[in-house]
């Protein structure tokens, strides 16, 4: 049987994450395999969860092409956006992240044929 090993996404250095997260953040950002949902209350760190999250699975070796960072409002994808960016010291343009409306509206657009539309 072949197998292939995941090489790490060259981020912008090493993070520590036992310092800058709380343990309950901690535990999210590590433990879980696949998809996450982070449910929380205003200011108890959703976003600082995801983004460090987001630079656990490049380390990890995900592509950036396989995630999906999604919100409801485009102050909140923008800020999303910029703090991983300043996180992790990269340009995530390949990342899928945005509003539930952008990212529907780019999948829309994507497979419009296979709806039935031609452009």
């Amino acid at each position: 049987m072949k197998t292939y090993k995941l090489k790490p996404f060259a981020i912008g250095g090493k993070i520590n994450y036992e310092k800058e997260l709380n343990p309950q953040q901690l535990k999210v950002v590590k433990e879980a395999d696949g998809p996450s949902l982070v449910l929380a209350g205003a200011g108890s760190g959703k976003t600082r969860v995801l983004i460090y999250r987001l630079a656990y699975l490049l380390e990890k070796g995900i592509n950036p092409q396989n995630i999906l960072l999604v919100t409801f409002t485009n102050k909140a994808a923008q800020e999303m956006i910029h703090r991983a960016e300043a996180l992790l010291k990269l340009n995530l343009s390949s990342l899928w992240a945005g509003t539930f409306h952008h990212i529907g509206n780019i999948i829309l657009r994507k497979e419009a044929e296979v709806l039935g539309y031609t452009s």
